[in-house]
């Protein structure tokens, strides 16, 4: 056992455990979703003790300087000394302005924050409710407007999705961190071939990417696949089809795991596959020139699915810095752990 110390309170945890995994272990309500540094909803603030390697990994200089880690990259050293954050601390105030349903499942939300924030389709930010419980969610528009947007689909057993989709009302106090992340267009793609690939609500990001690279006069082409598993969450079709109408270099393709009508729904534009795959085949590795490919690809959506794509993409030759994810990584709420 090692023993560290959290709001002055002596912890001990077990042998190359990490800050987080303890505190929870030992019934602390310490927030947190994805384990894995991305979320960033497990911070806390370091006062005097060894740091692991890692323990600061993601984080902004500003956080550094400010002595902030990630519990769930923290090992734990004898002697560790933490405090917990006050939400004043790293959220700012902000007010929840607008709520459409664009499906039986997915709600898209206006967030207006009391301060100006520098955000970009792909990034994500945080959420957090009156009672404390904070949420993940990737954000769909740029900084051309002044709201952040986003597409959250209600989980089941969601405790905060499903708030935000039945219960939070127009007008509600919420509080929010970040932008975090990288997965977002930049001006310097402007003449590469962007592969943009989104499981579920995946779209809303790939969406959010393409959206952002049109409007700054992107010269490439644009590839769009979106992965669902009926036509009825295709919950962006429409629009995706006038946009293909509107921009020449702008292609999308939806794919579905099955049609419930038969085959009423299947066309040109919505066909029966995996969307990663369907991309695939229609963008082909140059294993001969690997390096030197033109294409620029984004995946965003399940873990499962982002992963396996990004490393399928790498291992073919495409190097690390052109292919662009964000997993949506969820909080593990099962009462036992899967084997």
């Amino acid at each position: 056992m090692t023993k560290f110390y959290f709001d002055g309170q002596g912890v001990e945890a077990l042998p190359d455990e990490t800050v987080l995994d303890a505190l929870l272990r030992q019934g602390h309500p310490v927030n947190y979703s994805c384990k894995k540094g991305r979320c960033k909803t497990c911070l806390v603030q370091h006062l005097e003790g060894e740091l692991t390697a890692g323990a600061q990994r993601g984080l902004n200089s500003r956080l550094k300087e400010s002595h902030y880690l990630c519990s769930c990259q923290c090992r734990v050293t004898e002697g560790l000394k933490l405090k917990s954050l006050l939400a004043q601390d790293l959220f700012i105030p902000a007010k929840l302005y607008s709520k459409e349903y664009l499906s039986d499942s997915v709600v898209k939300l206006k967030i207006e924050a009391a301060e100006k924030i520098e955000h970009r389709a792909g990034q994500h930010i945080n959420l957090r409710r009156f009672d404390g419980l904070t949420r993940s969610y990737s954000v769909t528009n740029g900084a051309y407007s002044e709201f952040i947007e986003l597409h959250v689909r209600r989980k089941y057993n969601g405790q905060f999705s499903d708030w935000l989709f039945n219960h939070a009302s127009t007008g509600e106090n919420i509080l929010i961190q970040g932008p975090w992340g990288d997965c977002c267009y930049s001006p310097d793609y402007i003449d590469d071939s962007l592969i943009l690939i989104g499981n579920g609500t995946g779209l809303g990001a790939v969406y959010g990417i393409a959206r952002d690279a049109l409007m700054s006069g992107h010269r490439g082409e644009i590839f769009l696949y979106h992965g669902a598993k009926t036509f009825e969450q295709l919950y962006q079709h429409s629009t995706l089809l006038k946009m293909m109408m509107e921009y020449r270099n702008f292609t999308y393709q939806a794919c579905i795991e099955s049609d419930t009508e038969g085959e009423e729904h299947l066309s040109s534009r919505v066909i029966l596959g995996n969307p990663f795959d369907v991309a695939m085949s229609r963008h082909p590795f140059d294993t001969r020139m690997p390096c030197d490919s033109q294409n620029r690809f984004y995946l965003c959506g399940e873990p499962g699915f982002v992963s396996i794509g990004q490393k399928t993409i790498f291992l073919n030759g495409t190097p690390l810095d052109r292919v662009h994810v964000l997993s949506f990584d969820y909080k593990d709420l099962r009462s036992r752990p899967r084997d």
